[in-house]
């Protein structure tokens, strides 16, 4: 796609009057042919740590280029834990795994081995994993509660969100009504742009174009 869709500058410029940054927008696939914004409330913390994670793939179910999404994901927000060896984090991994959770790490610096195990895990489809950086700490979200110096032994310790969209430069995370996270006051208003298109290639080729939009302005 070499022009520039006319509807969807339209939309990207009516998000950013809804919103702080080119943080909280972001963009799916519509279920129809027609191109709509909607709102949802959640948390924004920081961006991948590896480009691994970022599938740009048809064949995914969640086929929006250069991003990932978790869902039912636990969330381990940690430092030290980061490099403890690969042994100590697989109890976690195996039992977020048989319970068909996900899993986010949340830290600034992780050790090469388990990095990488995460990584071939994430592409594998054994176990839906991402690494993302920590963000600025807001009151009540998923960073700013319990740091963990170990690797936690099983999910219940861990948050729960019910969806987590992640690419190179932000991570959003939309809670359920019934969650914890969601009277937190670190709720923020995110837009959401979902494109259509004439076929199944030209709605991919629309959120390409989004997607380059967004990360040139978000690195900005």
């Amino acid at each position: 796609m070499n022009a520039r869709p006319p509807d969807l500058l339209a939309l990207i410029s009516e998000a950013r009057r809804l919103v702080p940054d080119d943080r909280h927008i972001w963009c799916s696939a519509s279920e129809t042919f027609d191109s709509r914004l909607v709102q949802r409330r959640g948390v924004l913390l920081g961006g991948a740590v590896s480009p691994h994670f970022l599938r740009d793939s048809t064949a995914m179910y969640w086929d929006i280029p250069w991003a990932v999404r978790l869902r039912h994901c636990r969330v381990v927000v940690c430092d030290n834990a980061a490099h403890e060896p690969l042994a100590a984090w697989l109890p976690l991994m195996e039992s977020v795994a048989s319970a068909g959770e996900a899993l986010l790490v949340v830290t600034e610096t992780i050790g090469s081995e388990l990095l990488s195990t995460f990584i071939v895990n994430a592409f594998k489809g054994t176990l839906p994993v991402c690494v993302v950086h920590q963000p600025g700490i807001a009151p009540a979200s998923p960073a700013s509660g319990t740091q963990f110096a170990t690797p936690p032994t099983g999910p219940d310790q861990l948050l729960r969100i019910d969806e987590v969209w992640i690419r190179r430069t932000a991570t959003a995370c939309f809670p359920k009504a019934d969650e914890p996270l969601s009277s937190a006051a670190a709720l923020q208003n995110f837009a959401i742009i979902e494109t259509g298109g004439e076929n199944h290639e030209d709605q991919y080729d629309r959120l390409r174009f989004l997607m380059r939009e967004l990360q040139r302005t978000d690195s900005a």
